[in-house]
Formats: structure tokens, C-alpha cells, sequence
């Protein structure tokens, strides 16, 4: 009997945990694996389990995908599908990628825009400038005014210096090089010193000479007096060694300091002046005025009356001519010009003639077919224009300078 439950006694242990087994929870359960499914991709969760719906053998079936979830998620997993998760992400990426194409669309259509309106700006400012040119060019009975060689409208910041790639502010100690420069007369009863020239900032531009009675310390860039006593500071300045001119129409716009004493002046010296002298150097004085009568504007062609250089001063002659502008010209602007050509030269105020001087009326050596170069200046001469008594200050504006051909002729020499 033992004997036999002793043999019967496992194969009974062996049918009762087979059947715990099968029943018991521990069993592994796979319900939907190998059953057929409709959308390749598709996925789904069974409890812990991921399911993937994939082809095998040319059939759609549900596929257990180990997501390595099923050891640690203690709890039903519930939400989107791993598809509708990559549907989403998708969708965003391609929102995003859409978003980007719009604002880059509208970024390059705003670079156009701003492109093409800078371009029909910059067409429409050159149009203007090229017709505000065209508008200034001057209109003078029997001249034809060519194309506009050389200017300077003074533009820049108020209280700068002038531009000295054209010129050269001075302080007239007559010496050949530095500060000097040609031709300042014993008669000025004024230190020059640059620092009275100054730009006044204006968006048209335009350098101010200014005048000034002395009251305490010399500025320390004052030249010498060329007098017994000198009483005021002004300014000088010229192109002497930067731009030379030989012919053309030459021209500036002025408004001409106010008060007796003044002797404001557009001039030109023989750019070979510190080599040969002056008067034989040659001088046409565009305008000068006389301050004491500021309605009326004179010019002038200077001169030597033989062939020697450097001789002064009784060989010095000069043929002048004055007339009546109709205005005070310390009250506003004035065009002050010289229209000069081979073996002529014609000075005009507001585009009216003054003047007119050839080798045949001038009666002396004629130099005026070489380079000049310009000068700007204002000086106190009691002889010129009138007692400088009651004179304080005073300021000689230039608005511009330009050179313009003239009936073809006209060149402009830098270095």
C-alpha cells in the first residue's frame, strides 16, 4: 500500500500544479497576440502589454512590442497611442515648419520692400540733386556754363574747421611756406588766425569768417600785425598748394559782413606767386567792398607793368570797376563771379557784368592765361571802407564756391 502512493504520489502533485499553474495569474497571458488586425502601424495597450499591428507572412496581425514598461508600470497604462503620439509630433514639426516658410515669406517680401524703397530713394534724391544742380547752374547773357568742375558748400558740423584737403586757414606772416601764403597788406589793421574761420553746422553748410575786436589774450594761432597797432582778429583762407584753377566761370555765394571798416574780399593770386612776386604774380579781385557803401560792389585786375619778377611795388597797376548791386549786400546773400577765358576776364555780381579786361585795355603785362588759386579773407582797412571806430565784431558768410566751365574752358589742378 505505501508502496504504491509511494509511485502514485508524484504524478498527482505533477496534474495539481499543472492545472494551478494554468489558472493562476501567473499564467502569461496573450489574448490578442497572432489575431488579425486592419491598419498596418496601428497600436494599442492590453494591461502592461504594447501591441503592434504588423504584417507576417502577407498577413495583418497584433504582435506583442516589448516597450520594457511591462516590469515597472504597477498600473493600467492609459493616453494616446505611440502613433497618435508620432501623428502629433508630426503635426507640430510640420506647424512649425509652416510657421517658419510664412515669417520667412514675410521677412523676404519686407527686405524687398525696404530694398526697392531705398533704391526709388536713392533715384529720386540723385533726380533732385542732379536737378537742383542743373536749376544752380548760372545764367549769364552770352556764356554758355558748362558742367561743374570743383565746389565746396561748407558742410559738416558747427563750430569745424574747414575742409583742408581745399584749403588752408592763415595767419599772413609772409613766409612761402606754413601759415603764410601770398599777399597780406600793411594797411590790415588785424591779427588772421584760423580760428576765427569756423563751419556754422547749417544742413546747406557754410563757413563763417568772424571779426572780433580785441578785448583780452590774443588766441595763441594769431599771426603777426602787419602795423603799428592792429585792433581786431579775422580769418583768411585760400587753396594755395591744393586747388589751382586756370579759366572757367568761378563763383561765390556771400553775404558780406555789416559795418564801416570791413573790407571783406573774393580774390585770386598767380599760383606762382612765392616764386615770382607780386604784382607780377597777377591779381583778380572778384569782388571787394567797401562797407561804408554796402550797396555797391567793385572788382578788379591787378598787374605788373613790366616783364621783371619780383619787383614791387612801382610797377604795380590795376584797372577797377564798381556797380550798384540795388541791395545792401550785408543784409543777405549775393553772387559774386569772375568769367574768365584765354586773354579775358569779365566780373559779374548776381550775374550782372562789371566788367570786362583783355590785354588790349589793360596796359600792362598780361599773366592771366596760368593757375590762380582763391582767397577768402574780410580785413579792417580804415583807407578802404571807412572809419572801424565804432566796429565790435562782424561775420562774412559764404554759403558756396564752384567752378564751372565756361564756353569749354575751365580745369581744375590738384596734387
Amino acid at each position: 500500500m505505501f508502496g504504491t502512493l509511494r509511485r502514485k504520489l508524484p504524478l498527482a502533485l505533477a496534474v495539481m500544479m499543472a492545472t494551478v499553474f494554468a489558472t493562476s495569474s501567473f499564467a502569461v497571458a496573450n489574448p490578442i497576440a497572432g489575431t488579425s488586425c486592419k491598419q498596418p502601424g496601428a497600436q494599442q495597450l492590453q494591461e502592461r502589454n504594447l501591441y503592434s499591428c504588423v504584417k507576417v507572412s502577407k498577413k495583418l496581425v497584433w504582435q506583442l512590442t516589448d516597450d520594457y514598461t511591462s516590469t515597472f508600470a504597477p498600473f493600467p497604462i492609459a493616453g494616446p497611442t505611440w502613433q497618435q503620439l508620432a501623428d502629433i509630433r508630426d503635426a507640430a514639426a510640420k506647424a512649425s515648419a509652416e510657421q517658419a516658410a510664412a515669417a520667412k515669406a514675410t521677412l523676404d517680401a519686407e527686405i524687398a520692400a525696404a530694398k526697392a524703397a531705398a533704391e526709388l530713394k536713392a533715384k529720386q534724391e540723385a533726380e533732385a540733386k542732379a536737378a537742383k544742380a542743373a536749376a544752380e547752374i548760372p545764367k549769364v547773357a552770352g556764356l554758355v556754363i558748362g558742367k561743374l568742375l570743383w565746389s565746396d558748400d561748407f558742410v559738416g558740423t558747427k563750430g569745424s574747421t574747414i575742409n583742408s584737403n581745399n584749403w588752408s586757414a592763415r595767419n599772413c606772416h609772409r613766409t612761402p611756406t606754413g601759415m603764410g601764403g601770398g599777399a597780406c597788406f600793411d594797411s590790415e589793421v588785424v591779427y588772421y588766425a584760423p580760428s576765427a574761420i569756423k563751419l556754422d553746422g547749417s544742413d546747406d553748410g557754410a563757413a563763417v569768417i568772424t571779426t572780433s575786436r580785441i578785448t583780452g589774450a590774443l588766441p595763441a594761432d594769431a599771426g603777426k600785425c602787419l602795423t603799428a597797432y592792429c585792433a581786431f582778429v579775422s580769418g583768411r583762407f585760400d587753396t594755395h598748394g591744393k586747388v589751382s584753377f586756370q579759366y572757367g566761370f568761378i563763383e561765390a555765394r556771400i553775404k558780406m559782413p555789416a559795418g564801416s571798416g570791413n573790407h571783406p574780399a573774393f580774390w585770386m593770386l598767380g599760383d606762382n606767386i612765392n616764386q615770382v612776386g607780386w604784382p607780377y604774380s597777377g591779381e583778380m579781385d572778384i569782388t571787394e567792398i567797401h562797407s561804408n557803401e554796402p550797396t555797391t560792389t567793385t572788382a578788379a585786375t591787378h598787374y605788373s607793368t613790366v616783364n621783371s619778377t619780383n619787383t614791387c611795388c612801382a610797377n604795380h597797376q590795376y584797372k577797377v570797376a564798381a556797380l550798384g548791386v540795388g541791395a545792401d549786400v550785408t543784409a543777405g546773400y549775393h553772387t559774386y563771379a569772375v568769367g574768365w577765358m584765354p586773354n579775358s576776364i569779365s566780373y559779374y555780381v548776381d550775374n550782372r557784368l562789371i566788367s570786362t579786361t583783355t590785354p588790349s585795355n589793360l596796359g600792362g603785362l598780361w599773366v592771366f592765361n596760368s593757375k590762380f588759386f582763391l582767397i577768402l579773407n574780410n580785413a579792417v582797412n580804415e583807407a578802404f571802407s571807412g572809419s572801424w571806430q565804432n566796429l565790435q565784431s562782424s561775420s562774412m558768410t559764404i554759403d558756396w564756391v564752384r567752378s564751372y566751365q565756361i564756353n569749354g574752358y575751365g580745369e581744375v589742378f590738384t596734387p
